[in-house]
């Protein structure tokens, strides 16, 4: 059943494919569109699917997809589902992902293929799941995400706690403020102008470092979400990152993520990640890491678990 457009209970929602506006919305999208994100051509009104496009620069050495790419493709895609379906003014919060990784793409693969699916829709939550594959047939990933209903913001760029940076701003949060007055006229989407997101800050060996040896990351305008603040799937990317680079991690195989998201991250935040062994076995690695925020609350937990060669 119904109440005012929300679908309620146990009734298996009405699945829906994004709409005319939805490739223009990726483009303008800037995490979106710096990995490529678009509507594949086989979606329909009944079977949602979204792709995104596999090279070198989102593949690791031994030919695996960054873990950024699978948590885009879900958080975007499945976020996108319960906007619609649930006909939100702005971004339903992101509450947790897990992402499970199963085979390699193979070497001549193009795109990264994620058929989606709304489990659960009520007035509080929504629950997606997302089955990847390459376009060669190869399983590649599996993500449940939650989202939080009554988390929504009053109207896009309602969670940001500063103006959206302007057009030419780069990452880089001491840069001269060129907000453009036209970029925050009512129905604007504040992201239009912002740059591309660029994948490869999130690649282990591009990581920078502090004095401590943890990971330290500055998200910048080009990973700003719906909502204003720092996406999702660069947070869970990062979190997975930082893990790969943890001492150790290099001979193992990475299996399956589970995020937490406890607090938005604004885009000037300049976070730490700190990874610590929860399991080290003979066979299998389990690694916890934070990302902090520069008041030293926690903002993302992700536990992550990898498979020893």
């Amino acid at each position: 059943m119904t109440h005012d457009g929300i679908m309620t209970g146990t009734t298996q929602p009405q699945q829906t494919r994004p709409g005319p506006g939805s490739r223009e919305r990726l483009r303008r999208a800037p995490v979106e569109s710096g990995l490529g994100m678009v509507p594949d051509p086989s979606s329909t009104r009944e079977r949602a699917v979204v792709r995104a496009p596999l090279h070198d620069g989102v593949r690791t050495a031994d030919g695996r997809v960054l873990p950024v790419v699978p948590a885009l493709l879900a958080d975007a895609g499945l976020g996108y589902l319960v906007f619609s379906t649930a006909r939100l003014a702005a971004g339903a919060p992101t509450v947790d992902l897990r992402l499970d990784l199963a085979g390699i793409p193979a070497p001549d693969a193009r795109w990264l293929r994620a058929e989606l699916t709304l489990l659960h829709l009520d007035g509080a939550v929504g629950v997606g799941r997302a089955e990847m594959h390459d376009d060669t047939g190869v399983a590649v990933a599996h993500v449940v995400a939650t989202f939080a209903l009554t988390g929504v913001p009053a109207g896009p760029g309602g969670l940001a706690t500063a103006p959206a940076p302007g057009p030419t701003a780069p990452d880089n949060p001491t840069a001269p403020d060129n907000t453009d007055p036209d970029a925050t006229a009512p129905g604007t989407d504040l992201r239009a102008a912002l740059p591309p997101f660029d994948a490869t800050r999130l690649r282990p060996e591009n990581l920078e470092r502090d004095g401590d040896g943890d990971v330290v990351f500055t998200p910048g305008p080009s990973t700003t979400n719906l909502n204003g603040t720092t996406h999702g799937a660069v947070l869970s990317g990062l979190a997975a990152a930082a893990q790969s680079a943890h001492p150790g991690a290099g001979d193992a195989r990475p299996l399956s993520t589970t995020v937490e998201f406890l607090r938005p991250v604004q885009v000037t935040d300049r976070l730490r990640a700190r990874t610590v062994a929860i399991r080290d076995g003979r066979r299998f690695r389990t690694l916890s890491t934070e990302l902090l925020l520069p008041d030293g609350r926690t903002a993302v937990r992700a536990v992550g678990t990898a498979l020893r060669r």
